[in-house]
């Protein structure tokens, strides 16, 4: 994208770009020193001390600092949180909005889910975009363009960026032919939602964050929790007694309550989407943008629901459920609606898995096409599925088969005492007691997959152990950082050896058919990653880890008492600091500690007053 003015006027090439700050570098507004800020951003985000503690701390701290004619850094929690609150940097207000099922009702027994109003909170993702573009701490780490990007030595193609990818490519394309749009900068909407359970023991403690993100980023910020993941919304939970949740019209309503939920989140976006809108970028220059929807992160259950899909289905492609371990057509969106168009409720469901009673939110959005912007998932369509859930369990299932049940179970410990006996290195996980335990997380999977093949060599046939190989070749090269088209193709050819080596888990009895979406998706993966990169920077393990900033430590620090509403400015509140910190780096305001710099400053006070 070119730069410009604040009006949008294009600027010469190698125009300087404007100031980013008039302020002064000892400005530590709206804290009255370094050592207010340090103080709040210590105790709220590092140590997230309660405010009865602060308060605690304070009456101490602010008792020594009277005693020896001091002034008070903050009276109270209440000050210091005022004074977080007031920070400009970083503010995205949030807001509310309601909303009701709307539908014919029974004459008698209304179900209660038709009566209740459900609230969304959500920030405006405009705003959070133009934060996040405006980031100085980003401008090193923005691609302002897409781009083809070609391995020197072989000159053969690689991706690893998301902008790397075709997808960007193309909308860019779509973008310059157009005179009112060509010269913009094109910013790609990554949006990710999961449900995530807070507290088991205190009750039903469901939340459902929604996050966004931006493709400029490249993958390593947006993994490296450096905020280019951004909460942007929780999304409501209709909760419904057993006899009415299984009902077609609580969940018709439950599907289209979620669509309707992100297409009025998203719509201040819409504008943007077909004329440019200014905004400022941390290099300083001002740049037209154009905004597009692009990937949805989400693990299955959650792309069922974004692809208006019947669950068992791909999201993909159209391979009948029944056959998935057989090649088919790229789904779309014309294609779908041409079927809606077409055929009936029944048969859109039986024919094509299609549910054809809902409005997808993409449907207002220019260029959006959900079936393409499904990313692939590798943690649970691959290391908690194909690996943990099917092959792990599978070897257990075949031993019992050929063995019986007394054998296999020693040769079962057998194996768990190996794992057990993997000695102490760097980036191995020990499993002291196998594999026999009940919670069972991605990082456990992603350590077992490093020791469980040789911890079976010699209990299972050759093809077995072959099957593991192919596997975990697959999973490594997805995993790398930048993929080449050499890299491609040993993909595709593990996926041939992965599907030739596992019949042996066929032909043994141990599985009746390999129609199974986890290992159906790995075909998916070489077109995925030409359209988007390296799929490690649109995983789900990005957004679950988010969870724990954003939803789960926040929860925590509420009373429980209406803990939603604390949860909304808690993360405000750890945006404002975060901003904060961002900015007085920029300025070189943060170098050193704290007491090294309030030495230099009453030293400098006081070579001053020796002076005069």
């Amino acid at each position: 994208g070119r730069p410009c003015d604040s009006l949008g006027n294009f600027l010469p090439a190698g125009h300087p770009a404007e100031p980013l700050t008039d302020m002064r570098p000892d400005d530590w507004s709206p804290y009255s020193s370094r050592l207010e800020f340090e103080l709040a951003d210590f105790l709220f985000t590092r140590s997230q001390m309660s405010a009865a503690n602060i308060n605690e701390l304070l009456n101490l701290w602010n008792a020594s600092l009277l005693s020896t004619g001091g002034q008070p850094i903050f009276r109270d929690s209440g000050e210091m949180y005022k004074t977080i609150d007031s920070t400009p940097l970083g503010d995205v207000q949030w807001e509310k909005f309601s909303t009701s099922y709307t539908g014919e009702r029974p004459t008698e027994n209304v179900p209660p889910w038709m009566n209740d109003t459900y609230d969304i909170w959500f920030r405006s993702p405009k705003e959070v975009i133009r934060n996040m573009l405006s980031r100085p701490d980003f401008s090193d780490a923005i691609d302002y363009r897409p781009f083809w990007e070609y391995e020197s030595a072989t000159d053969s193609r690689q991706w690893e960026d998301f902008m790397s990818g075709d997808w960007a490519w193309k909308q860019a394309d779509t973008i310059s032919r157009d005179p009112a749009t060509h010269g913009s900068t094109f910013v790609p909407i990554i949006l990710g939602s999961d449900k995530t359970t807070v507290s088991v023991a205190t009750g039903q403690n469901d939340y459902y964050p929604l996050y966004l993100s931006i493709g400029n980023i490249r993958n390593k910020v947006r993994r490296a929790h450096r905020n280019g993941v951004i909460l942007i919304a929780f999304l409501a939970i209709p909760h419904m007694d057993k006899e009415h949740a299984s009902t077609d019209a609580f969940r018709r309503f439950h599907r289209q309550l979620f669509h309707s939920s992100l297409a009025y989140i998203l719509h201040d976006l819409m504008p943007g989407m077909t004329e440019p809108i200014v905004m400022r970028f941390g290099d300083g220059h001002y740049r037209r943008v154009i905004f597009g929807l692009g990937p949805y992160i989400a693990d299955y259950e959650e792309q069922v629901l974004l692809a208006c899909i019947v669950r068992g289905w791909c999201v993909k492609c159209l391979a009948m459920r029944q056959a998935l371990d057989t090649n088919a057509l790229y789904r779309s969106r014309e294609h779908a609606e041409a079927l809606i168009e077409e055929f009936d409720l029944k048969n859109l469901r039986d024919e094509y898995g299609i549910i054809g009673d809902i409005i997808p939110f993409t449907s207002g959005f220019p260029h959006a096409d959900i079936y393409e912007l499904i990313t692939p998932d590798i943690l649970h369509q691959i290391i908690k599925g194909t690996f943990k859930d099917h092959l792990v369990e599978w070897v257990e299932s075949y031993l019992k088969a050929m063995h019986g049940t007394v054998k296999a179970n020693a040769i079962l410990d057998d194996i768990d005492r190996r794992i057990a006996a993997v000695a102490p290195f760097t980036g191995l996980c020990r499993f002291p007691e196998g594999r026999h335990f009940k919670q069972w997380t991605g990082n456990d999977s992603k350590a077992l997959m490093k020791v469980y093949l040789p911890a079976i060599e010699g209990h299972v046939p050759v093809e077995i152990v072959r099957t593991f190989r192919a596997l975990l070749e697959f999973t490594y090269l997805i995993r790398r950082n930048v993929i080449t088209e050499e890299t491609l193709v040993t993909i595709e050819d593990a996926i041939n050896r992965f599907h030739k080596h596992r019949e042996i888990f066929h032909e043994s009895g141990t599985v009746q058919t390999f129609s199974l979406l986890h290992q159906h998706a790995m075909k998916h993966y070489p077109d995925l990653i030409r359209l988007f990169g390296a799929p490690n920077g649109l995983c789900t393990s990005i957004t679950e880890s988010k969870h724990i900033d954003a939803v789960k430590d926040p929860y925590r620090w509420t009373n429980r008492n209406k803990p939603l509403g604390q949860m909304l400015i808690i993360n405000q509140r750890l945006d404002k600091l975060a901003a904060s910190r961002r900015d007085f780096s920029r300025r070189g305001m943060l170098e050193g500690s704290c007491l090294t710099a309030t030495m230099q400053l009453f030293s400098t006070r006081g070579s001053s007053l020796i002076i005069h």
